[in-house]
């Protein structure tokens, strides 16, 4: 027998011994063998629920809170004109003058007549009392008093006329007339706008404009400028038919008219408030189904998920709704553990701040 041959039988030996001494050893009586596993340690951080108010931002445009266009009541040649273009103005300033022509003529004409009138009524009534005076010879003079009376007032209305003045505080923006132009009523002067307070105004879609009501706090930012506070002033009651959005106004303080009207502005609405957790966004997960959940622990440090909807973000951290007041959410770790699993939590400080 070769050296090959005899290795091959005492391997062969060797390996039948071993089998076999694997049958001959059985567990003790009662014996059992158990797998123990601990507890998966995670982070754990207890948030409260907080009020949050929720931000509508539109894109506005600074408008100003009113103008009009000042015209001519009455038709004549422009004799002055007061204001340059830019110039403010007060309540009651003129802007321009037609020129007087005989109107001052007319008024005293319109006074003698109604002196005349007056006389020749009184004594008409001095004569019916003695019977000297038909009921038609009193209702002719009286009617002849009302109508002086009307071509009196008509003419003082045509002096009072004569001057175009601001109906309110405000800037000309335009001028229409020059000294020597001739005016009908109607006529634009000039237009005047006041920019103080200021309008801010958007346009805020369907599904937002139910969160939105008459004074709510706003602020404006316009340029590199600070935000300004606003308020809501308006709300429309029909939507545009072309972009199914409602428009919206708010104001502004500009006391010194250092907001210009035409600027492109953003507009931001705080909304109706309510209880919801502010933590954070790595916190969020999501089940089989797609849905958003955050996991828990509840008593015995027993995991559990709970659902969740996202109601806004800030740099900070998430808000969402559907949690208890006060819930123990797993921050670190909460990938590792399963719903009904014994976890060893970590109580870790809240820092997501408002």
């Amino acid at each position: 027998m070769n050296t090959n041959v005899r290795f091959a039988s005492f391997f062969t030996i060797a390996l039948i011994i071993w089998f076999g001494s694997g049958l001959l050893i059985s567990p003790q009586s009662g014996e059992s063998v158990t797998k123990t596993t601990s507890p998966t340690n995670v982070q754990v951080t207890v948030f409260d629920d907080k009020l949050f108010e929720p931000t509508v931002t539109l894109r506005a445009t600074t408008e100003p809170y009113r103008s009009v266009n000042m015209v001519a009541q009455i038709a004549g040649q422009i004799s002055a004109v007061l204001v340059q273009e830019g110039t403010a103005v007060k309540k009651g300033q003129a802007i321009c003058e037609i020129s007087v022509e005989d109107r001052y003529f007319r008024l005293a004409q319109a006074k003698a007549h109604l002196d005349q009138s007056s006389i020749a009524y009184r004594g008409a009534l001095k004569l019916k009392s003695g019977g000297f005076q038909s009921e038609l010879a009193i209702s002719q003079a009286k009617a002849t008093l009302e109508t002086a009376k009307a071509n009196l007032k008509r003419a003082q209305l045509n002096v009072g006329h004569l001057k175009v003045v601001a109906p309110f505080d405000g800037i000309v923006e335009s001028r229409e007339v020059e000294i020597g132009d001739y005016v009908v009523p109607g006529k634009t002067c000039a237009l005047i706008v006041d920019l103080d307070p200021l309008k801010v105004t958007a346009l805020v879609n369907e599904l937002e404009v139910s969160q939105i009501k008459l004074g709510s706090v706003a602020s404006a930012s316009i340029g590199d400028n600070s935000p300004l506070d606003a308020a809501v002033s308006y709300i429309a009651h029909r939507a545009d038919p072309a972009t199914r959005s409602y428009r919206l106004e708010a104001v502004i303080e500009n006391t010194e008219k250092a907001i210009r009207a035409g600027l492109s502005a953003r507009l931001n609405i705080l909304t109706e408030g309510v209880q919801a957790h502010l933590i954070p966004a790595s916190s969020i997960l999501l089940n089989d189904q797609g849905g958003m959940i955050v996991r828990i622990i509840g008593a015995g440090n027993i995991a559990q998920s709970l659902p969740v909807a996202v109601l806004g973000e800030t740099g900070n951290g998430i808000w969402v709704s559907g949690l208890p007041g006060s819930v123990n959410i797993i921050t670190v770790g909460q990938n590792y553990v399963i719903d009904g699993e014994l976890v060893e939590p970590t109580f870790v400080q809240n820092t997501v701040k408002l």
